[in-house]
This record gives C-alpha cells, sequence and structure tokens, in this order.
C-alpha cells in the first residue's frame, strides 16, 4: 500500500474530482442499502459486504486502509460523502492500482488475466506432471493442516481434529507407525523437526492453546500461555514462536514454559512463523498483506524489526514465506504469485517472479540444495519450479560426482558399441544393449533440457514458469515439507483439505525432463 503521505494526498484529490463518483442518485440508493440502521453513517464491515456489487474491485486489506484513511476523526464510520470518496478511488482497477506501489500493480494486472483473458494459458503452459508415488488416506478422516519430516524416510502428519500420525516413507505403506491424539481441538498448526525436544502444537481455541507435546508418552510436556486461537506455530532449540488470530507473536521458554515476550507484529490473522537456520532471523506472513523480518534476540518491538515488505501480495493476504537463501525470501499469497525478496532491500522490487497458478498460493517448501521449490495452491495445485532457471540450468548439467553428463554420455556410448559387437560375435548380452540404449536415451533428453534459453522459460516480463505439475489433490494444499533422499534424490509430500498426503519422489533428471518440455512448449507459442 502506499504511505500514509502518499494515501492523503489521493483522498484529497478524490474529494476534489467529482466527477469520478459515478452517477449521484445510484451511490445514494446504494449507501441506503448499506445503511440498514439509518443513520447516516456506515461501518467497514457493512461496506465490505457489499463491495463487489458496488463495482469495488481490491483486496480486503485495500479497502480497509482506504476506508481507514478517509475516516480522519477514527469513530469506524463514515457518511454519505466518506463514502463517495472511498467509492471514488475505488471504482476502477486503474484507481486501485494507483493506491499501490509499483512492483504491486503488475501482481494486481495478473491476478484479473487469471479471471478475464480468455488467452492465459497460451502464455502459461501446463507443466509436465508427475505422479505420485504414493497416496495417504486411511488414517487422517480430517484436514491435514501440517507434515514435517522427523527422521531420514519419516514424516509427521497433523489433522485439524488432534492426531498425530508418523508414517515411514520408505515402504509407502499407508499405515502408521504411531499414532496418536493430542489435548484440544481444533489443531492450526504443528511444527517438529528431526531430534527436536518435542511436537510443538497451537490449538484453535482461546485457552490451553499452545504446548510442547511428547508423542512417546502421549502427554502435554510443556504448557504456554498465550492469548486467543494460535494460527501459525515455530520452534527451535530453546523457544517457540507463536502467532494468533490478533496479529501478535509470542515467544515462550522451552524449558520453563514462561512467555519471554509478545510483539503487536501484524494488524490481523499471522498466516505463517519460521526461523532461519542461523536461528536467529524470524520471517512471519498475515492477512493485513505485510511480511516481517525481525531477530527475535531483541525484545523490543522498535529494535527488532529488521526488514519489512509492506505489500508482498499487491495488498492481498500473505500465506506463507520461506528462507531461500542468506538475506531472500520466498512469498506467497492471494495475488495467485510467488516472488523472490532480498531483505535488504525490501522497497525494491522481487529479485524474480514465478507465475502460472490460477488461486491463491497458499504453502512454500524450498529444497535443501535451495535449488528448487513446490507450492500448493487453494485450486488443489501442486508445482515445482527451479528458484534460479540458469543456475539449475547448470547444477541439473551435472551428475552427483560433478561429471559432465556430456562425457557420461561418450562413455556409455563407447560401452554400447562394444556391448553390440559382442552380440553380434555371438558373446554378448542383447539385454544390455538396450539398458545402455534407455540411459543414453534418458540422458540426451537432460541436456536438451540443460541447454535450452532461459528466455524460453523466463517470459518477456520476467515471469518465471513452473517445471513440473504435481496432481492428485481435490482441495486446498495447506502443508508442504522436502526432504533429501539420496545424490540427486528428492521427496516431497504435500496434505491438503481433502484428508489426503501424497508423496512424491522425483531425481534431477525428471526435473531436467520437465525444464525441457516447458521449454518446447514456451517456444512453441
Amino acid at each position: 500500500m502506499s504511505s500514509p503521505t502518499s494515501l492523503a494526498k489521493a483522498v484529497a484529490k478524490a474529494k476534489k474530482d467529482d466527477t469520478s463518483t459515478g452517477d449521484p442518485e445510484q451511490l445514494i440508493q446504494a449507501f441506503r442499502k448499506i445503511d440498514l440502521r439509518g443513520s447516516g453513517e456506515i461501518r467497514l464491515e457493512e461496506l465490505a459486504s457489499v463491495a463487489k456489487d458496488l463495482g469495488i474491485r481490491c483486496s480486503k486489506n485495500t479497502l480497509k486502509k482506504v476506508f481507514h484513511a478517509v475516516d480522519s476523526d477514527r469513530r469506524g464510520m463514515i457518511n454519505f460523502d466518506q463514502f463517495k470518496t472511498v467509492y471514488s478511488m475505488l471504482s476502477t482497477q486503474e484507481k486501485v492500482k494507483e493506491l499501490l506501489p509499483e512492483a504491486s500493480a503488475v501482481f494486481i494486472d495478473y491476478r484479473n488475466s487469471v479471471e478475464q483473458d480468455p488467452s492465459f494459458a497460451k502464455h502459461f503452459p501446463m507443466p509436465q506432471s508427475y505422479a505420485a508415488v504414493s497416496k495417504y488416506s486411511n488414517h487422517f478422516h480430517a484436514t491435514v493442516e501440517t507434515l514435517r519430516w522427523v527422521a531420514d524416510g519419516q514424516f509427521l502428519a497433523a489433522t485439524s481434529e488432534g492426531k498425530l500420525l508418523i508414517f515411514n516413507a520408505a515402504n509407502h505403506a499407508d499405515e502408521p507407525i504411531r499414532q496418536c491424539s493430542v489435548v484440544g481441538t481444533p489443531l492450526y498448526c504443528m511444527d517438529a523437526y528431526p531430534g527436536g525436544a518435542g511436537i510443538l502444537v497451537g490449538l484453535g481455541s482461546k485457552a490451553e492453546n499452545l504446548y510442547l507435546w511428547d508423542m512417546g508418552e502421549e502427554q502435554v510436556k510443556q504448557p504456554f500461555m498465550q492469548q486467543g486461537p494460535i494460527a501459525a506455530c515455530s520452534l527451535a532449540n530453546e523457544i517457540a514462536l507463536a502467532g494468533s488470530g490478533d496479529g501478535s507473536i509470542g515467544m515462550h521458554d522451552l524449558e520453563t514454559g514462561t512467555c519471554i515476550t509478545t510483539w503487536p507484529m501484524h494488524e490481523s490473522h499471522v498466516t505463517s512463523i519460521k526461523i532461519d537456520h542461523d536461528g536467529r532471523r524470524v520471517c512471519s506472513t498475515s492477512r493485513d498483506g505485510r511480511v516481517v523480518v525481525f531477530d527475535h534476540n531483541t525484545s523490543s518491538m522498535a529494535s527488532c524489526v529488521m526488514a519489512e515488505i509492506p505489500d508482498a501480495a499487491a495488498g492481498y493476504a500473505v500465506y506463507d514465506a520461506v528462507w531461500c537463501g542468506d538475506t531472500e525470501l520466498l512469498t506467497a499469497g492471494d495475488d495467485f504469485c510467488i516472488k523472490r525478496w532480498d531483505i535488504r532491500r525490501p522497497n525494491d522490487l522481487p529479485m524474480a517472479r514465478y507465475m502460472g497458478h490460477t488461486s491463491c498460493v497458499r504453502s512454500l517448501a524450498v529444497s535443501p540444495d535451495r535449488q528448487l521449490f513446490a507450492s500448493g495452491t487453494s485450486d488443489s495445485s501442486v508445482r515445482l519450479w527451479a528458484l534460479d532457471p540458469s543456475g539449475a540450468r547448470a547444477f541439473l548439467s551435472g551428475t552427483e560426482d560433478g561429471i559432465r553428463i556430456t562425457d557420461l554420455l561418450t562413455d556409455l556410448k563407447a560401452r554400447r558399441d562394444i556391448a553390440v559387437e559382442l552380440v553380434h560375435a555371438g558373446e554378448g548380452d542383447l539385454e544390455e544393449v538396450r539398458e545402455l540404449t534407455q540411459e543414453i536415451e534418458h540422458l540426451e533428453a537432460s541436456v536438451v533440457g540443460s541447454q535450452g534459453s532461459d528466455e524460453e522459460i523466463i517470459d518477456v516480463h520476467g515471469n518465471i514458469r513452473a517445471v513440473l505439475g504435481l496432481p492428485g489433490h481435490s482441495l486446498t494444499v495447506g502443508t508442504l515439507a522436502w526432504q533429501t533422499a539420496g545424490p540427486g534424490q528428492h521427496r516431497l509430500i504435500s496434505g491438503a483439505q481433502d484428508e489426503f498426503v501424497h508423496l512424491f519422489e522425483f531425481s534431477k533428471n525428471n526435473v531436467v525432463s520437465g525444464l525441457a518440455d516447458m521449454t518446447r512448449q514456451c517456444s512453441a507459442h
């Protein structure tokens, strides 16, 4: 959103510009329909409920900020003249974009093109589809709220009804190796990591809503005190962080359970909290549209904030952010986009933007090598992306021990020639020839993908396209988790409101194949 000063100027301009407020009689009738009490004033909630009917198409955050800017006496009510000013400022998409930073205006256009442009699919082709190797569904019977890897090949799933289940991904069996139910419901969030002190559980209740759970003993290990429903949480070695529905974030001591401090970090529902690998910096996201990076070692609100991205989703809600570098973040939200930011320059344009989704992006996960990431959306889509396509091509064009694929191809072809000669001499193995041929063809496809042009997967506007599509879910995908499964091998799990968990296992070669396919599709247009 624009700065308070520029927003005030926009309000003053709208008050003077009576020609842009539409038909006066129609506005009077619209105001009366909203003002059911006949008081001559309306509240924000009343205006928001009919905004679309009035032709106002903007985010709730944008409407809220304009409403408060016009409500000069801060009473939470506006009269008819103030209502005309609000309408004047938000009556067209062009006027809405004028209120946003330059960076945000681009993403408003993208969101509108998803809903209105019939040629959208030509600009953003569907990525190559890659199926799950296993699906888990028999034991959840509720939304899968959070997934975490807790050991090599083992993941923990938490459902909205308070069930915790651990599965062994190695055998792909839809049978948990351990399960229990926590105290209290609904469960809104959970966090855990290998070798951690326990499982951090956040509930939707107003009290007794945050604690460290001991799954072995099936009991609360350490309770914490925090007001309001816990919407997001994060666990570190010595502390637990939790975000509430009112926008506050509390920090708690794991050993004593003491609330060390509480920051009024956001103006609305906290949607995610992530602690960086250094254990000091934290990023939080919210429905207020902001991403805040802060140092949890500093208790003062004024001094702990290190960076703030005020409109990370073009005025819409931000649902997730993940660290993808020492000073870089990926963010996702209700503008249907994913962006990469340098937190040292939070007011600059995003470093990169990833386009192609057609609904709100709700979840993100970055690969441990920070070459790839996955995203999940409200329309059940899961996609795989190269964080930096040019860097990914260089990374993917080699094998795990540093040998170039082209050198490996030369060696394989020489081995096949020898195998063919032996077959002709009646001494060779025809099956070996077939296997070598298949491996050569696969690697040749990889070379084609790795030698493609970045300009083909990154369009003229700088939009990066997805590499793979991971299908199977039917409802909102709200959680993702990534684990390395060996050299060049990856495991990704996705959980959704459809009460399923999907397990995807793929290699660098699968990613290269998807990269090559997207390159071909983009070249064809």
